[in-house]
C-alpha cells in the first residue's frame, strides 16, 4: 500500500468559490454553460399586414352578406340549413376568416389586446350567421 493519496485542503481551509447570481445572471450563466440545450426562439411575422388582410376579409364578408338579413333568419331546421340561399354561403365564407384569425394568433407578434379586438369582429359575423338548434337559429 504504497499508493499516494491526493491531498485536499480541509473544508474549513478551502477557499470559497461559490458565486451568487441574480435571476438574470443565473439564467445567462446557465445558457453559457449549456449552449447545446438552447432552443432557437420561434420567429414570428409582423402582424400589421396580416391584420390588414383580416380586416379586408371582414369588410368583404359584410359587403356580400348583409348582417341584418342574416339576423332575420330565425326558423331553420338542420335539414334546411345546408340549402338556405342566404345563410349557407355566409357560413362557408366564415371558414377562411376564422382560419386567418387562428393563423394571426399563432404565427404573428400580435398583442393579446389587438387579437381580442379582431376576435370580436369575427364573433360579430359568426353571431349573425348563428347556429341551428331545435329548428331555430341561435344568434347569441
Amino acid at each position: 500500500m504504497n499508493e499516494k493519496m491526493p491531498v485536499f485542503p480541509a473544508p474549513e481551509n478551502k477557499p470559497e468559490t461559490k458565486v451568487e447570481y441574480s435571476g438574470e445572471e443565473q439564467a445567462a450563466q446557465w445558457l453559457k454553460d449549456h449552449p447545446e440545450l438552447v432552443a432557437v426562439p420561434e420567429v414570428l411575422k409582423e402582424s400589421g399586414p396580416e391584420i390588414a388582410q383580416f380586416e379586408g376579409m371582414i369588410a368583404a364578408f359584410e359587403a356580400e352578406h348583409p348582417l341584418e338579413q342574416l339576423h332575420q333568419i330565425v326558423d331553420l331546421t338542420v335539414e334546411q340549413a345546408p340549402h338556405h340561399p342566404i345563410r349557407e354561403p355566409a357560413r362557408l365564407a366564415l371558414i377562411p376568416i376564422v382560419a386567418k384569425l387562428t393563423a394571426i394568433k399563432k404565427d404573428t407578434d400580435i398583442s393579446q389586446e389587438k387579437y381580442e379586438e379582431l376576435k370580436a369582429l369575427y364573433k360579430r359575423l359568426s353571431r349573425a350567421v348563428g347556429a341551428v338548434r331545435n329548428s331555430k337559429v341561435d344568434h347569441q
